[in-house]
């Protein structure tokens, strides 16, 4: 039954593709010929379909064959579906190796900001946060990093779903100096959690935004302030913030929308 349902001709139009693929300036008839190991007058066919489809391209006439974006749009169709996690994941394994502290993702929701994946440093002296936790937005820097890009009228309803707890001597629960903390994250890029939430431990965030720059999403970096210098905090400033812009070009190339 499963040889009865194999086409030949799907199998060599995909073999046409991929040849495609990986070339960057585009292909002649021979060299895709010899790449997929059919007879020239079947892969100049199966081009010849798939120009008049709008899949591949010839700008000068017998020059070289290349994808188009109608291809690439296939995929991004389908973005959604790796969703942010899939994407930022082997850049936040990434940043966990290189600074070898826990690293943490999390992604805006309607009326929240979710923690969705967590890397751990080999510290046995850590912090430990978990998958599901809630990041509020006045004393987390992950939910700091979201709600500083966050349009007025939607920050406004995350803050009255907010009664500004206080979990440290450090935690703002004015709401002018929130607003004032939310100022600077908006300019610099990064947000900064200084024993708001956990005495002992500074924790740098940094927002992430999908193809539309709408912010998604932030990622962070925590760190206990007994092995935390001035220039270990900088390190950690700059690999998160860059780590979050190298992150939002990938949501941003693949046309990934929250």
């Amino acid at each position: 039954m499963p040889a009865k349902n194999h086409i030949d001709l799907v199998v060599n139009t995909l073999a046409v593709l991929e040849a495609l693929a990986i070339s960057e300036h585009g292909k002649a008839l021979r060299e895709i010929t010899k790449d997929v190991g059919l007879v020239k007058s079947s892969v100049f066919r199966i081009l010849f379909t798939l120009k008049e489809a709008g899949y591949v391209e010839q700008p000068e006439e017998n020059g070289v064959y290349r994808l188009t974006l109608k291809t690439a749009s296939l995929a991004r169709r389908n973005t959604n579906r790796l969703g942010l996690a899939s994407v930022a994941r082997p850049y936040l394994i990434m940043l966990r190796d290189q600074l070898d502290e826990s690293v943490a993702l999390a992604e805006r929701r309607a009326n929240s900001i979710i923690l969705i994946d967590v890397f751990e440093t080999s510290h046995p002296l850590r912090l430990n946060i978990h998958i599901g936790d809630d990041c509020p937005v006045h004393a987390t820097a992950i939910g700091k990093a979201v709600a500083a890009f966050l349009p007025s009228t939607e920050l406004a309803t995350f803050l009255q779903n907010s009664k500004l707890p206080q979990y440290t001597q450090h935690t703002h629960t004015k709401l002018r100096a929130l607003q004032l903390d939310l100022a600077r994250v908006h300019k610099t890029g990064c947000s900064f959690n200084d024993e708001e939430t956990v005495t002992g431990v500074f924790i740098v965030g940094a927002p992430i935004f999908d193809s539309r720059s709408t912010v998604c999403g932030a990622l962070s970096v925590n760190i206990p302030t007994a092995r935390c210098s001035a220039a270990r905090k900088q390190q950690l400033i700059t690999s998160v913030i860059d780590v979050g812009k190298r992150i939002s070009a990938e949501l941003a190339d693949i046309g990934f929308v929250r």
